[in-house]
């Protein structure tokens, strides 16, 4: 059981891997009895199982590497560090188009609150006239009576 005292120390990616096994081995076993068993890709509906099919996908990305590495050599050694650069040269690669799509996010819900800051202020000035004329005619009522 040292492997559950090992467990607080994983990393977020970690879990993520852990989830991602779950969720295979339990479409492992619905293969085998016959039923579609996801555990974990339907909790969220759309989203998750969108989830879920990516980091499918990165997975095998990540097993067909190990199979076909870009440079066959000889040597096992020479194989593995090319191996572990295409995984690395990947990860950065998917970490640099990540944060343009977190950038492109920021940029339009700025924009989006921008626009909706902008709607907010065009209403409240709608009102703000509104209640003082509905003062003047109050006032002009009351003191023509």
């Amino acid at each position: 059981m040292n492997w559950i005292k090992e467990l607080k120390n994983k990393t977020w990616i970690d879990w993520v891997k852990i989830l991602v096994a779950i969720d295979i081995a339990s479409v492992g076993i619905g293969l085998i009895l016959g039923m579609p068993f996801h555990v974990l890709a339907g909790v969220l509906g759309f989203i998750s199982r969108f989830l879920f099919g990516v980091m499918y996908v990165f997975v095998a990305v990540l097993i067909l590497k190990r199979i076909f590495p870009t440079e066959l050599s000889k040597k096992e050694t020479n194989r593995k560090k090319d191996v572990n650069f295409d995984i690395k040269k990947g990860l950065h690669d998917s970490k640099r188009i990540g944060k343009k799509i977190i950038d492109f996010i920021n940029f339009y819900s700025d924009k989006v609150i921008d626009i909706i800051d902008d709607w907010l202020d065009i209403i409240e000035s709608f009102f703000y006239k509104k209640k003082e004329e509905l003062k003047k005619e109050v006032k002009k009522l009351v003191d023509d009576k």
